[in-house]
Formats: structure tokens, sequence, C-alpha cells
């Protein structure tokens, strides 16, 4: 099964976190990120959206210049 999501940082927070971007749709002038949904991403999902996550700034400041890249390609 797939999910979907709009949410920039989010994606930038997954991928950093090891979660395998599966597909980049677009959807007008938006981006859909498309992963395989499991327990694992669930799990990150859940620590991102209620501040339980912790990353190291100068990671997610890379994993946002990749993603930032990748779209600009798409």
């Amino acid at each position: 099964m797939e999910v979907a999501t709009q949410d920039f940082y989010l994606t930038a927070f997954l991928r950093l976190n090891g979660v395998v971007l599966k597909d980049l749709r677009e959807d007008g002038r938006r981006h859909l990120f498309v992963f395989e949904d499991d327990k694992e991403l669930q799990n990150l999902k859940r620590a991102y959206y209620f501040n339980q996550a912790q990353v190291d700034p100068l990671d997610f400041k890379r994993s946002i210049r990749e993603l930032k890249s990748l779209i600009m390609e798409g």
C-alpha cells in the first residue's frame, strides 16, 4: 500500500531517516511524495507530528537540498 503527502519537510525528514521515496507526482503546481506505507513510516510520521523526533540540523538541511534538487529535475 502507498501513502502520499504534500508535506515537503515531512518528506525531507522521512528520507533523512532512510525511508525510500517511491514516486514523485505532479499535482498542478504542487508535488505529491509517495512512499510505501509500513509500520516504520507510521512511527516516523507520529514522531514528526508529535514533536518527538530529533535530527541533526545539518543533515536535515542536506536532505532538504537533495529533495529540492529532485523536484527541479522532475
